[in-house]
């Protein structure tokens, strides 16, 4: 399976994983050329028109673990993850340095999409992600984690208070890197630890830095204080 390409839709630019979406599975982290979010009235529309898709559902996210299963027209409006198997509908997680993660079962299919910043991470929302689908039939050996643009280990500084968390949680010392004599965190090493113990070996990484990318990404820490990029998956209708 081909790795992230980046591919224009018309007024929106994102990166996928072109197999993935051969095989029906439609998803996309977006850059800041794309329309703002979150989306509202034509921009909205024209999202759904582009991806031929009936529908989106977006959180007011709150850096916790609560993900919600979308069925028979549900709209839950706060936490941080969604599930879905339903066809023709999108999840919707908006970001701006914190890490999104898709994880998808396409035999089944099934696919969530979660909002993984440091605490939602350190509470491991990945994992709880993981195992709701395998609750509801997905198969960890047929699941694929992608990995979103996101603050990486380079630029991504943090206090002791977070370091001595995540170990004291678990994670392994390798999440953590000396950078000038400062701590930082790599969350997509501590996202990819998590969905590795849960059993799932496939992951898919963009590798793009928010911080770093200015031109490409919104990023919280280069001063973005309300600007979003959106991340989206959902089952193509047949």
């Amino acid at each position: 399976m081909k790795e992230f390409v980046l591919e224009n839709r018309n007024d929106w630019e994102y990166y996928h994983v072109p197999g993935l979406t051969d095989a029906g599975i439609l998803h996309g982290f977006f850059t800041r050329r794309s329309p703002a979010s979150p989306l509202r009235g034509r921009e909205a529309e024209a999202f759904l028109d582009a991806f031929s898709l009936s529908d989106a559902v977006s959180l007011s996210q709150e850096h916790g673990t609560d993900i919600h299963v979308i069925a028979n027209g549900d709209r839950p409006s706060k936490g941080d993850g969604i599930l879905l198997y339903k066809r023709g509908i999108a999840g919707v997680i908006n970001t701006a340095d914190c890490l999104c993660v898709i994880l998808v079962d396409p035999g089944f299919p099934m696919v969530s999409i979660v909002h993984a910043g440091w605490r939602g991470t350190l509470k491991k929302i990945t994992s709880r992600a993981v195992g709701m689908m395998t609750e509801r039939g997905a198969a960890t050996q047929r699941m694929l984690a992608l990995m979103g643009p996101s603050i990486r280990g380079c630029c991504y500084e943090v206090g002791r208070e977070v370091t001595d968390a995540f170990l004291d949680a678990g994670f392994p010392g390798n999440i953590l890197t000396s950078v000038n004599g400062s701590l930082h965190l790599d969350l997509e090493a501590a996202n990819a630890h998590l969905v590795l113990e849960e059993g799932v070996t496939s992951i898919f990484d963009t590798g793009l830095c928010t911080c770093c990318s200015g031109d490409d990404f919104v990023s919280y820490r280069r001063g973005a204080r309300n600007a979003r990029q959106m991340n989206f998956v959902a089952i193509r209708d047949r």
